[in-house]
């Protein structure tokens, strides 16, 4: 065990760690640039992904309002539908009535015609 010790006590052990330190440093100063430039794409992907779901909040909105608007469209339809039904139902009554005056007319003119 004391010759491991002594073997880190060693000048040339002593070299190499001081060239790789030295040699380290530059690593490390580039590794942590990069992580400072990954942090702020980070903040702005966070940002935008912000932004996107705002958006896509109101859209969805925008959609609710439309249904909205469809389904009371939709109604407005049925009850004009519904209304036209009912007036062309009284209209056909309205025709076989003016119809069934003017046989009466008819019938009632011959026996007019046939008295006289």
């Amino acid at each position: 065990m004391l010759a491991l010790l002594s073997l880190f006590d060693s000048p040339i052990v002593r070299l190499l760690a001081e060239i790789l330190a030295v040699a380290l440093l530059p690593t490390v100063a580039f590794l942590a640039l990069r992580l400072l430039g990954a942090e702020a794409r980070l903040v702005q992907a966070r940002r935008m992904a912000v932004d996107l779901a705002a958006d896509r909040d109101r859209v969805l909105a925008e959609l609710a309002l439309s249904r909205e608007r469809l389904t009371e469209t939709r109604q407005a339809a049925g009850r004009a539908q519904a209304e036209a039904a009912e007036r062309e139902v009284r209209l056909k009554a309205l025709a076989n009535v003016h119809r069934e005056l003017g046989e009466r007319r008819t019938i009632v003119s011959s026996f007019r015609d046939a008295g006289a």
